[in-house]
């Protein structure tokens, strides 16, 4: 009888023995996934930390090389002006002149992108009136604007709110652009601002081209850094347009489709603390 309770016990302890071997190798199983998924995170990790540890360094460089460049640029665009008004009488040397013209406001505005979001936009708010900012940047669109493409700029309602003067022109300046470029057939860029509902406070602009369109798979990508739908963009103007908005406190819409244009609606407050 004796000999059986023994047994009995033995076999119970070596049970619960058995148990815990198996629950400590489950656990132990556990332990080593979770090492491994450690590691895979810390080595993510690195690599992410490298990335940025390389994006930072080219970023530094690319703002060196900016500026650099944006002082002859200056210096061939004062030239090339007064090469402009001394060849009136030689229409085809002053068309010669022109392109140089416009190939530096192209470089400047690419320059001008690539410090912005090097930099990362802070707002410097002043009083300012959106009419002169929309119109000094249609201005500057000089070297990009297409035969059979016409511009609209309508203002109703308040157009005085706080602002980065330099910070918005390049904002419009990037939206015109892309609007150009998005019209190989012609035709209308809209912009308008209005004021749907003072209580809101903000003030809308609408930017709107009869482009070629973006797919809608594409929508969600296109204020995404280094994306661009051209072949030769560089994939920032949309970028610093979303940033620049939200320096200012603001958001920015888009809604657009294949062969039914584009439009882009710009929201500003209307006051803030200068």
């Amino acid at each position: 009888m004796s000999v059986n309770i023994k047994a009995d016990i033995l076999n119970d302890a070596f049970n619960v023995f058995n148990d815990a071997s198996k629950k400590l190798e489950r656990q132990y199983a556990l332990l080593e996934e979770r090492i491994d998924e450690l590691n895979r995170e810390i080595a993510e990790k690195n690599r992410t930390m490298e990335r940025t540890r390389r994006l930072t360094a080219m970023g530094e460089m690319a703002a060196r090389i900016a500026h650099e460049i944006r002082n002859p640029l200056a210096s061939i665009a004062i030239f090339a002006s007064i090469l402009e008004r001394d060849l009136d009488g030689d229409s085809d040397k002053k068309r010669l002149a022109s392109h140089i013209t416009k190939g530096v406001k192209t470089l400047d505005n690419v320059v001008s992108n690539m410090l912005l979001f090097v930099g990362s936009p802070v707002a410097h708010l002043n009083s300012l009136d959106i009419r002169d900012i929309i119109d000094d940047a249609i201005a500057l669109t000089g070297g990009h604007d297409k035969k059979g493409v016409k511009v609209n700029a309508s203002f109703e309602g308040q157009t005085i709110i706080p602002g980065d003067q330099g910070l918005l022109k390049q904002l419009f300046l990037n939206l015109f652009i892309n609007s150009f470029d998005a019209m190989d057939e012609g035709g209308l860029l809209s912009v308008r601002t209005s004021v749907s509902n003072p209580t809101d406070g903000f003030l809308w602009i609408e930017v709107k081209d009869d482009g070629a369109g973006i797919p809608k798979d594409l929508l969600d990508r296109i204020f995404d850094p280094f994306f661009s739908t051209k072949e030769r963009g560089t994939g920032l103007g949309l970028a610093i347009v979303s940033s620049i908005v939200t320096a200012h406190k603001g958001f920015v819409d888009v809604k657009s489709g294949v062969g039914s244009g584009t439009t882009f609606v710009i929201c500003l407050p209307l006051e803030s603390e200068l």
